[in-house]
């Protein structure tokens, strides 16, 4: 049972600060944390590794709740470096679910034992799609193989009717689906798409109630006021997006509140789409761990912007939701809708440039931010085994210098990940 203790650091426990200076004692066998101390007892506890945490912040492993895993295990073994041991995947290829669980164990109901050496992996698998509808634009837009893209697309769920919806959900499952991935995209705020096909509310409805029958949640893909309400109406746990077209609403804080609904903002891509934020994506990827960990094409990407959006579009507009559900007690869960090749975005990178923007931009204080990307993220998505620092959870751990509790840009100071008690080798 390889053992590490890390001794004489903050101890931020995925809600509060803890301590200023504490210790926490790791395992691989069982793959846990086996004790935290409030201070640093004399002796300190017998462990094989012992690592000396002055001046530097012990924090759960941060958890991406809006990703795309088209490549699978590279793009996971991206995302650990930057301190991220879980990303929310919220459409990946059948054979890419298949394949990325069964090399972490997690396949067909495995609780793991396999590579700790990437990030952990949760699956909407395909998503609630009706013929001609989103997301095919932007897999054209991204996705350089036409005929790549064309097998993809025929292969989604043509919905039409509640007996489609409960089948689609069944097979889903089957093909290793977490939670449920629902499109309302009218194109409206889109400068080139033109008028998209959306499910009819009844038709997302069934697809929710199917979902919920079968103990899922289920996240939405909206990008217009309009789209947000009407899925909202429907009854979907949460959105996978924030709007950026409008001015937020008392109607739409109703509508968050009827359902307990969440917001997964992805401010990162709305301001790729409005071309904004440009000064922030500079600075990211100019500092140390964009250097370390990114090639130049993937420096060159996350800078890049799509600039899909019309001109009204606005991310001031997101900036300001976001700071209105916050102070409605809605929960904002943090995510990026990174994926290989999406201008804007850059797998584990992004993830701290989110953060960055909920201080900045949106009113979060450091904490409140880590929260959206610890603990609250694990209470919506229901994985009670991780984001939170408790003796008997998951060994997902960042150690990193600095204390973002103070200042959020600490986050990236990544010197040390752990999932399951087992240390990220290399240079981190």
């Amino acid at each position: 049972m390889p053992t590490t203790l890390i001794h004489s650091a903050r101890i931020f426990d995925g809600t509060t600060l803890l301590t200023p200076s504490g210790s926490i004692l790791l395992s691989t066998t069982p793959p846990s944390i086996l004790s935290i101390h409030l201070d640093n007892p004399s002796p300190l506890p017998a462990a094989d590794i012992i690592i000396d945490g002055t001046h530097h912040t012990v924090l759960p492993g941060l958890i991406d709740g809006h990703v795309h895993c088209h490549k699978g295990l590279p793009e996971l073994g991206q995302a650990i470096k930057f301190g991220v041991t879980t990303v929310c995947d919220m459409y990946s290829e059948v054979e890419n679910v298949e394949g990325v669980k069964r090399a972490l164990g997690t396949w067909d109901g495995g609780e793991g034992g396999g590579r700790n050496d990437v990030a952990d992996f949760r699956s909407a698998c395909l998503p609630a799609t009706v013929e001609g509808g989103w997301p095919e634009p932007v897999i054209r837009e991204t996705v350089v193989d036409g005929d790549v893209a064309d097998k993809w697309i025929a292969r989604w769920p043509k919905l039409k009717t509640a007996e489609d919806a409960e089948s689609y959900v069944k097979q889903n499952i089957s093909r290793g689906a977490n939670y449920i991935k629902l499109m309302h995209e009218s194109g409206s705020i889109m400068a080139y798409t033109g008028p998209l096909p959306t499910p009819s509310i009844p038709l997302q409805a069934s697809v929710i109630a199917s979902a919920h029958a079968h103990n899922l949640i289920t996240l939405a893909h909206a990008l217009s006021l309009k789209d947000t309400l009407a899925v909202l109406e429907a009854g979907t746990d949460g959105l996978a997006h924030c709007f950026c077209d409008e001015e937020p609403t008392k109607e739409l804080v109703d509508a968050y509140k009827k359902h307990d609904s969440f917001l997964v903002p992805t401010l990162i891509v709305v301001a790729t789409l409005t071309g904004e934020e440009k000064d922030s994506s500079d600075a990211f990827v100019n500092g140390h761990m964009a250097k370390k960990h990114l090639g130049e094409e993937e420096k060159s990407c996350f800078c890049g912007r799509m600039m899909m959006g019309k001109k009204e579009c606005k991310v001031e507009y997101a900036y300001r939701t976001v700071k209105l559900l916050k102070e409605n007690g809605l929960d904002i869960v943090a995510g990026t809708d990174t994926a290989t090749g999406l201008k804007g975005t850059a797998f584990g990178l992004s993830l701290h440039q989110e953060l960055s923007l909920y201080v900045e931009r949106c009113g979060f204080s450091p904490i409140e931010a880590l929260r959206s990307a610890t603990s609250v993220s694990a209470r919506r998505f229901r994985m009670s085994d991780r984001g939170v620092l408790k003796e008997g959870l998951r060994a997902d751990v960042l150690l990193v210098k600095g204390d973002p509790t103070v200042s959020i840009k600490d986050s990236i100071n990544v010197e040390g990940v752990w999932r399951g008690g087992e240390r990220l080798g290399g240079d981190v």
